[in-house]
């Protein structure tokens, strides 16, 4: 597969960042998974567009799904107008995201980038994002907006290490950071979301950029030499996108739309769907471990202000303990504006895939997830935002198109089958006497 490349930039200087971090007030950080996430991030951007909390955001971070939604909003932002804090031409960016969530992506981008002996899955799904979800242009990391500052995060399986694509630089852990390196924001947005094993890896060529032994983390040996970065979906190592920002921002708002964690009755005969399931295990756990210290910190930095405790915003450890978070899992409240499901399929409960949800499912996606941001940012965001206006969709807003209704029922039946086949018993006479059903 070929390698993702881009020119250097030899005029531009390095922007004032140093290996201390900077400090900011406000950030906010998108989960993956695919569109149910995408959708998810719209509405809950919805819900912080109505509070006067979009234009306050210094920092956007976000992975896989997430960045798909990150993605449009920094390259719309220069286009928004902001009249008392809101952007009264938001729906130019719902607009897009509901276009673009009809858009056929994985199937397609997979057998593309399997049959071309020049391409690659990921980069077929970077042609996309520059062809249906940026209207065919090709903006680059350089140009956008300085505030709020947008990283896309994946994950590098060479170092094993978080890798960060961002307007002021591109960075490694174990690599170091080459400042002001441009890249098309769709190569960004696909190294962000390739989703393993078949969209990923996105091979990104280092040698062109100059790098600096900047921000390591010295506790894990001697810099790697940048040569090549073999990235895929951030979600690996970060799933709801707080590493850049935990400790750079005094308030932090998270967006969790990962699918939780489903008991599961089946027998796990096939070798790879039960190496698959121990996984997806251990992968819940580190999910799981982040969340928990994630609250903690929330809750341990209310308990210090609600009892008077002296702020030190210069310490290192002090930024990013004020928060908000919000799930697909949470459960909804009694109150206004109230959340009707109409779709079959709890948004929960939906599947990570990168095709067409379905309409009512889409509809049910965007409203959920302003309404989950809006009870969490009334229950803990200090001050006190105003009450929202209500959901953004009603039913029958979503018209799709015939490209979108096939995918959907192609990739329907492909997962009936897939589940079929991975739940199968083995067949008789192969299991010893007496162990059936264990």
């Amino acid at each position: 597969m070929a390698s993702e490349t881009a020119a250097p930039d030899t005029e531009a200087a390095p922007v004032s960042i140093d290996n201390k971090a900077e400090r900011y007030d406000l950030g906010l950080c998108l989960s993956g998974g695919g569109y149910r996430a995408m959708l998810f991030h719209a509405g809950a951007l919805c819900r912080l567009n109505e509070a006067g909390l979009l234009q306050k955001l210094d920092m956007v971070s976000s992975v896989s799904g997430g960045s798909i939604a990150a993605g449009l909003l920094a390259v719309l932002w220069p286009r928004f107008v902001f009249a008392g804090g809101v952007a009264t031409n938001f729906d130019i960016y719902l607009h897009r995201i509901l276009e673009f969530s009809q858009v056929f992506l994985d199937a397609p981008s997979i057998l593309k980038g399997l049959f071309n002996p020049f391409s690659s899955a990921a980069r077929e799904v970077a042609a996309c994002y520059e062809r249906n979800l940026f209207d065919g242009s090709r903006p680059m990391l350089k140009g956008l907006p300085e505030k709020p500052w947008f990283v896309f995060c994946s994950s590098n399986l060479g170092t094993g290490s978080l890798f960060r694509l961002s307007r002021r630089y591109i960075a490694d852990y174990r690599i170091g950071v080459a400042y002001q390196a441009d890249l098309p924001v769709a190569t960004a947005v696909a190294a962000s979301s390739a989703f393993p094993p078949f969209l990923s890896p996105l091979r990104l060529d280092l040698t062109p950029f100059a790098w600096k032994n900047d921000k390591l983390d010295p506790g894990v040996g001697a810099p790697v030499p940048p040569s090549r970065a073999v990235l895929t979906d951030g979600g690996v190592y970060d799933n709801h996108g707080i590493e850049p920002a935990l400790k750079r921002c005094r308030w932090l708002l998270v967006s969790d739309a990962g699918a939780p964690w489903q008991a599961s009755k089946a027998g796990y005969w096939n070798w790879f769907s039960q190496l698959k399931r121990v996984l997806d295990t251990t992968d819940n756990q580190v999910r799981s471990l982040r969340r928990r210290d994630l609250v903690a910190r929330f809750q341990a930095a209310k308990d210090a202000d609600d009892r008077g405790l002296p702020k030190d915003a210069t310490r290192p450890d002090y930024a990013a303990t004020r928060g908000v978070f919000w799930s697909i899992a949470s459960k909804p409240d009694a109150t206004e504006p109230t959340f009707v499901q109409t779709a079959a399929t709890a948004p929960a409960d939906i599947g990570t895939s990168l095709h067409f949800l379905g309409s009512e499912e889409t509809v049910d996606l965007v409203n959920w997830g302003y309404c989950a941001a809006d009870q969490a940012l009334r229950s803990w965001y200090q001050p006190a935002v105003a009450p929202g206006k209500g959901v953004p969709l009603k039913a029958g807003d979503v018209k799709p198109g015939r490209c979108a209704r096939v995918s959907k029922v192609l990739m329907g039946f492909f997962r009936v089958s897939r589940r079929a086949s991975c739940q199968s018993p083995p067949l008789r006479g192969r299991c010893p006497a007496g162990q059936r059903g264990v």
